[in-house]
């Protein structure tokens, strides 16, 4: 349907009639006419495509004819810092030698190098801890309101110097009550201040009642001759033993009472020392030399005794420390008393400290498999501290020779260790096991032999390749 025909229709005017091979006459030139457009801006689209893909193809063989790519990457391997070396799989190779194209390998000689052969120390590598050599929380032995403190955080005193002092009012007062009652029951015996010289015979009521026995004992033995003649009646004879009875009953009962009265004297002595060690008990004093770590009360606090003690000051000696180091099951058999830890502290890096082995744990801990030992540090000058965490070679013996070489010497491959050795006149890889590192060369635990050569820059060489001696 032609465009003058739908506008009419839009307009609303009746449409108009057309012969049917007018109509399809119409819309043929309106197709032969739109055809040949769209045609035309597809082949100039494709037509621009394959100049741009034969001008950039022709461009690229240019550049490789001439050597500009070479020189190119060879800019860009030149920018690399050395130190950011990576191995095939990325990782960073830590000093160790990585592989390079082969076209950079030099036409030249191999450079070759010796195993060295170094006496290293038998030693154990261990972590451990610095504790105190003795750590007290020093607690009130009595009840009380603290009167004086004498120290503070960070104080050094010597053993028996005072730290803390509570009111001593009760127990002075106690102390003189027991001492009243213990000196009248002194003077009701007689006793020196010793206490020493007590015989309970000597006292007086013991001699009167042992008096009044042996009166009645001497009226019964001459009435008992009297009663026998037939003199006296046999109920004066009577009267007679009842008296000297009671004369003996009176003696000893005189003689257990004295007893009596010099076992509660005593007992009042006993309580006169537990009174005066109440009194002593208001002085707290170090247990030992050492420093304050912490000072836990101040005057006016209520402190308490018993189960509950109240700790005053906590107390270390820090001189010497000992040091405790965890062993695993494996090296057990290894550890003796005596030998020696060499060991260093984050706090003074640059300082290096010994210690001796002098306790070993009888036990293996169940959860980590391990045992600890304790070593004994000097500490003089007090710059170690307990809690500091160490690491520690604990040396198990003489010195063993140990195969070194340079750590440029060591190629790593997805971890794996290799070195080209020189044999029978060419280079053969060679796996090795690394040990420590020590200035630029790394220990060889395994895979080399003393005397042989090793090729020094292994980047530069591969497997077979042909070396002069």
């Amino acid at each position: 349907m032609s465009g003058t025909r739908l506008k009419e229709r839009a307009a609303g005017a009746p449409p108009r009639e057309v012969a049917p091979d007018a109509e399809y006459e119409s819309a043929a030139v309106e197709t032969s006419v739109a055809r040949p457009g769209r045609r035309g801006r597809l082949v100039r689209r494709l037509l621009g495509l394959v100049a741009a893909l034969a001008i950039t193809a022709g461009a690229g063989w240019y550049a490789w004819q001439h050597g500009w790519i070479e020189r190119l990457a060879a800019a860009v391997g030149a920018a690399k810092p050395a130190a950011a070396k990576a191995s095939d799989t990325g990782k960073a190779t830590l000093g160790y030698a990585s592989r390079r194209d082969a076209a950079a390998r030099p036409s030249g000689p191999i450079e070759t190098i010796a195993v060295e052969v170094i006496p290293c120390s038998n030693v154990l590598r261990l972590t451990g801890t610095l504790m105190a050599d003795e750590q007290s929380s020093v607690a009130s032995n009595t009840s009380g309101i603290v009167a004086e403190v004498h120290v503070d955080r960070g104080s050094f005193v010597r053993k028996n110097d005072v730290l803390v002092r509570i009111d001593a009012t009760d127990a002075r007062n106690k102390l003189a009550e027991g001492l009243a009652t213990l000196e009248e029951l002194k003077a009701r015996l007689g006793l020196a201040d010793d206490m020493t010289d007590f015989d309970p015979e000597s006292e007086p009521e013991v001699q009167l009642a042992e008096a009044e026995a042996d009166l009645a004992k001497a009226n019964l033995d001459r009435n008992q001759k009297l009663f026998d003649k037939k003199v006296i009646s046999a109920e004066e004879f009577d009267q007679t033993k009842t008296e000297h009875k009671l004369a003996t009953e009176r003696h000893r009962q005189a003689l257990f009472q004295i007893r009596q009265a010099y076992a509660v004297c005593k007992t009042a002595q006993v309580k006169l020392a537990i009174l005066q060690k109440a009194v002593d008990d208001t002085t707290i004093r170090a247990p030992f030399d050492g420093w304050v770590a912490e000072r836990l009360v101040s005057v006016g606090e209520q402190i308490s005794a018993g189960m509950q003690a109240t700790t005053v000051v906590t107390l270390v000696r820090i001189d010497p420390l000992r040091l405790s180091l965890v062993v695993p099951q494996q090296d057990i058999g290894s550890v003796r008393p005596g030998q020696t830890a060499r060991f260093r502290a984050d706090a003074f890096p640059e300082r290096e400290f010994r210690a001796a082995v002098r306790f070993i744990t009888p036990v293996v801990a169940s959860e980590t498999r391990s045992m600890v030992v304790e070593a004994i540090a000097a500490n003089p000058d007090g710059a170690l501290r307990p809690g500091l965490f160490v690491t520690a070679e604990l040396e198990l013996g003489e010195p063993e020779a140990t195969l070194f070489v340079p750590l440029s010497a060591v190629e790593k491959v997805n971890e794996v260790a290799k070195v080209l050795v020189v044999r029978d006149g060419a280079a053969r890889e060679q796996v090795v096991a690394l040990g420590e590192q020590r200035e630029g060369r790394v220990a060889i635990l395994s895979g080399l032999a003393a005397g042989e050569r090793i090729v020094a820059h292994p980047a530069l060489a591969r497997d077979g390749d042909p070396v002069r001696p």
